[in-house]
């Protein structure tokens, strides 16, 4: 059975004239009775009946009729949707991103994403940069907005989302806080609030080398996952700590951010977007298209402070 011979059928059964129907589909009529004859031989049923002055269809050609069209339809919709997915308006999308993405414009473009490519479904899971970076590798996700430590690997791809400044947070009691500025000597000996070297150890050896550097030594009191929970630990009194200028949209009332002397050099946090080296699917395209528009193009050096 041919899909032509469907589509030749259906005609006939709609205009009930092979002499109109040939004419619909571009076809003489000879070879139009002749594939309709073939079709009915190879199902082994009468589908229409055929008098000189009219065709009309059995009580078989009526049920086929249904099938026949039914087919067609189920055809053409998947090709409709295959060719949707080759161009990435349907398909699914599965991104990760940091919890501090959450205050930057990262939002704001898969809303934009959304509203663009409605038939593209989005699985989002906050997920620390180093689950980021072994699941985009094992093929468990597409996309992710992470860390820069964790963009940097032969597998993988990466565009700067974001790079932003860091800033020292301190509890609104602390004299930094009114004074309003700060130098490396002002955190020597003091309680101080890092990521662990565990989860970041390139940006915690980098910093502790600068510290080393200038002569200064935090004293360590706590590690933290998450820009936020250094804010909460801050705002608790437990000591200070650099944080992303992004995160003055999630400020404790209690903790101040204050400018940090760097000794001249600007230190950078940079988010990046990545994806696996050499991923085109069209998804994936169309997303990374989108949050073009949301990315802030700065030097993103990157920074030792963690």
């Amino acid at each position: 059975m041919e899909l032509r011979q469907l589509k030749y059928f259906i005609a006939v059964a709609e205009e009930l004239h092979f002499g109109r129907a040939a004419e619909r589909c571009h076809i003489a009529q000879p070879p139009l009775s002749q594939q309709i004859k073939r079709l009915e031989e190879e199902l082994g049923v009468k589908l229409l009946e055929r008098t000189s002055r009219k065709v009309s269809l059995t009580d078989e050609g009526t049920t086929f009729l249904a099938v026949a069209r039914d087919t067609i339809a189920t055809l053409e919709g998947g090709i409709e949707k295959m060719n949707m997915m080759a161009e990435g308006i349907i398909g699914k999308l599965r991104v990760g991103f940091l919890s501090s993405g959450l205050f930057t414009d990262f939002l704001k473009g898969v809303t934009a994403f959304r509203k663009r490519y409605p038939g593209i479904q989005l699985d989002i899971r906050e997920m620390q940069s180093s689950d980021q970076n072994l699941a985009l590798r094992s093929g468990e996700m597409d996309v992710g907005l992470s860390h820069h430590c964790y963009a940097n690997h032969y597998h993988l791809e990466a565009r700067t989302f974001l790079a932003d400044r860091y800033y020292l947070a301190v509890h609104e009691e602390h004299p930094l806080a009114e004074r309003g500025h700060a130098g490396y000597p002002d955190i020597d000996r003091e309680p101080f609030i890092m990521f662990s070297r565990q989860h970041y150890p390139d940006a915690y050896d980098r910093a502790i080398g600068r510290y080393h550097k200038y002569g200064v030594q935090p004293r360590i009191v706590q590690e933290a996952k998450t820009h936020l929970t250094k804010l909460s630990l801050i705002a608790a009194g437990m000591g200070i700590g650099f944080v992303p200028e992004r995160m003055r949209a999630a400020l404790p009332s209690t903790v101040r951010l204050i400018p940090f002397d760097f000794q001249g050099e600007v230190h950078l946090t940079p988010l990046k977007l990545v994806w696996r080296k050499g991923d085109r699917s069209p998804a994936l395209r169309c997303f990374l298209e989108v949050m073009e528009g949301f990315c802030r193009q700065e030097n993103d050096s990157a920074s030792g402070c963690a």
